[in-house]
């Protein structure tokens, strides 16, 4: 396999901490998720040849390179543990999970410092050259094995049908991702074992993959943001027309400051909400300026234009908006309106966001227009 495959991979991993890393920072339910992801992504980094050579410059040799690597790796594993044990609701394992990652690097120095002089810690072409015992080994892996295995099933198992879609397929993804981690110690064992040089050429693009499969998993639950934060911004964009000619005519219904004061400090969705509720009130005002016979042609030009019968309602309550808007400015004295002007009652706010979206669109339909034109004649 091509050998960028593990940069590719790493570098996924690390554009996925950065882009994560304010909602990690400000949120204590997605910082152990963050958390991993750095832990992971620092981890396999310290394996990169460029890291490699930078170290070299500011440690004392190539052996304390290694070590350190190690040990981060151990608290690597100790942390994708943490954020699967909180995503599990069993936070009450940090201590173990922490304290057993602290056991087992104390192992690893200790099997380290009594082990024969030597200049490196990797696996030794022949158990007889100078290195660390394969007790070492055996332990460095296993505890990887161990803690990358709870992770892939423990994903894939909150990963069933009837978990929310994106978060079933990143929890799938990540844990696939962990049970290539699993191949990969699986390897590194082999290769411990037989010392064969047939292992080697496959750690790197396991690697690489790997990651990928972290990241993407990860990722997904970022990607179903910014497709609601583009859904939100096409929503309160598309609204603006009618926004602005229903509170042009009703300004009391404006909830707070200007529009440009709004864009600085308050959240897209927040001021998506508002121009909602503002739409909502403006039309309660311009009710009471409907008259019977506005109302007549509006259905009677509805019926003429062919409005398909699921975009009815849109079209009528466009319709008596553009009567009520031109009642209000010709100076007509509101009156109590019996009719049913509301619209289709819902407490949901997406079908809410959606209704005022046909609204919106009808307004500007050529039934409308035509609708518009000829209100001067008909309405009394």
């Amino acid at each position: 396999m091509p050998p960028w495959i593990e940069a590719a991979g790493i570098s996924a991993l690390w554009i996925v901490a950065l882009a994560r890393a304010p909602q990690g920072i400000r949120d204590r339910d997605q910082r152990p998720l963050w958390f991993a992801i750095i832990m992971i992504a620092l981890a396999m980094s310290t394996h990169l040849e460029p890291v490699t050579a930078a170290l070299a410059h500011v440690t004392p040799g190539a052996h304390w390179i290694d070590m350190a690597t190690h040990l981060f790796g151990i608290i690597d594993a100790a942390a994708v543990l943490w954020f699967i044990c909180g995503a599990a609701g069993r936070r009450r394992h940090t201590a173990l999970v922490f304290g057993a990652a602290l056991t087992i690097m104390t192992i690893l120095v200790l099997l380290d410092a009594t082990a024969p002089s030597h200049t490196r810690n990797v696996i030794a072409p022949s158990s007889a050259a100078p290195s660390v015992p394969d007790a070492y080994w055996w332990v460095f892996f296993f505890s990887h094995l161990v803690a990358d295995s709870i992770c892939g099933f423990v994903c894939w198992s909150y990963g069933r049908p009837g978990t929310p879609r994106l978060l079933r397929y990143g929890l799938r993804l990540f844990g696939t991702g962990m049970f290539l981690a699993d191949l990969l110690w699986v390897l590194k064992l082999a290769y411990l074992h037989t010392r064969s040089t047939a292992f080697a050429p496959l750690f790197s693009p396991v690697t690489g993959i790997e990651a990928l499969f972290m990241a993407v998993g990860v990722a997904l639950p970022l990607l179903a943001q910014v497709r609601d934060r583009w859904r939100d911004g096409s929503s309160y964009r598309s609204l603006a027309p009618l926004w602005l000619d229903l509170t042009t005519a009703t300004p009391d219904v404006i909830l707070g400051p200007g529009q440009r004061l709004q864009g600085m400090v308050i959240p897209l969705q927040l001021r998506l909400y508002r121009r909602v509720i503002e739409i909502r009130d403006a039309m309660i005002v311009l009710r009471n300026y409907v008259t019977p016979s506005a109302l007549d042609l509006a259905h009677q030009h509805i019926t003429n234009h062919a409005v398909p019968l699921h975009l009815g309602d849109a079209h009528i309550t466009a319709c008596w908006l553009t009567a009520a808007l031109q009642a209000k400015e010709t100076g007509m004295v509101p009156q109590p309106q019996t009719a049913n002007l509301a619209g289709p009652s819902t407490i949901d706010l997406t079908n809410e966001i959606d209704h005022l979206l046909q609204v919106a669109e009808a307004y500007k339909s050529p039934a409308v227009r035509a609708y518009r034109a000829s209100l001067a004649d008909t309405i009394s």
